[in-house]
C-alpha cells in the first residue's frame, strides 16, 4: 500500500475519532448536538436504547436508501463513520459520568462546547478530504437532489434534512441549544477553513513528497 493511501487512511480514522469525540462533548454539555445526533438522542432516549446502537440501527436503514441512489458515495468511510460515531460518544460520555459524575460545572461545559466546535471542524475536514466514503446521512442531500433532479439543489436538501432532525430530536426530548444553531449554521465555514489551510495541504504535501521518493528511487 502506497503511503499516500496511508495517509488518507489515518486522516479518514482520525476524523472520524474527532467526531465521535466532538458529540461527546457536545452531550456533556447540555448545550445541544449537531442535528443528526439531536434526532438519534431523542429518538434513543424515547425508546431507552443507548445512543450508539440506535445510531447504528437507524444509518443501516438509509444505507440502503444510499446504496440505491448514491452508491458511489460508499466507502470505508462511510461504514467507519455509521458504526463508530455513536460508540465512542457513548464510550467518552460513560466514561466521564463515571469519573466525574453527570453533571459537569458551567465553565466546564462552556469549555466543552468551545473545543467540540473546533474539534469536529478538523474532523469533519480530515474525513471529507481523505475521501474514502461519506456517512448515510450526508449522503441524503445527494440522494435527493439526484431523486429531484437537481431540481433541489445539495445545499436545501441539507438544510431541510438538518431542520427535519432537529424538530424529531426535539419533539422526543433532546436538548435543543446554542450548539445545534452553531452546528447547523457555523460548521460549513469552520470545516472549509480547515480543509483549505490544513487537511488538503496535509495531502498535498504528502503527495509531493511521495512523488519525489518515486523519483530519487528510479
Amino acid at each position: 500500500m502506497h503511503l499516500f493511501d496511508m495517509r488518507r487512511i489515518w486522516m479518514m480514522v482520525m476524523g472520524n475519532l474527532c467526531i465521535g469525540i466532538a458529540v461527546s462533548l457536545l452531550r456533556l454539555s447540555h448545550f445541544g448536538t449537531d442535528p443528526f445526533s439531536t434526532m438519534n438522542l431523542g429518538v434513543s432516549g424515547f425508546i431507552d436504547v443507548s445512543f450508539g446502537v440506535y445510531q447504528l440501527i437507524f444509518n443501516l436503514f438509509i444505507l440502503i436508501i444510499q446504496f440505491i441512489f448514491a452508491r458511489n458515495a460508499i466507502g470505508v468511510g462511510t461504514i467507519v463513520n455509521m458504526v463508530g460515531i455513536g460508540f465512542i460518544s457513548d464510550f467518552f460520555v460513560y466514561g466521564y459520568q463515571e469519573l466525574f459524575g453527570p453533571s459537569p460545572l458551567i465553565v466546564t461545559k462552556i469549555i466543552f462546547l468551545l473545543i467540540s466546535v473546533v474539534i469536529v471542524g478538523i474532523g469533519v475536514a480530515l474525513y471529507m478530504t481523505a475521501d474514502m466514503g461519506i456517512s448515510p446521512w450526508d449522503a441524503m442531500p445527494l440522494v435527493i437532489q439526484n431523486i429531484s433532479h437537481n431540481k433541489i439543489p445539495f445545499i436545501w436538501a441539507r438544510m431541510m434534512q438538518d431542520i427535519l432532525g432537529v424538530v424529531i430530536g426535539f419533539s422526543f426530548g433532546a436538548v435543543v441549544g446554542v450548539a445545534t444553531v452553531i452546528m447547523a449554521f457555523g460548521i460549513g465555514p469552520l470545516v472549509q477553513y480547515f480543509r483549505k489551510h490544513l487537511t488538503e495541504p496535509l495531502l498535498r504535501n504528502n503527495r509531493a513528497a511521495l512523488s519525489a521518493s518515486i523519483n530519487l528511487n528510479k
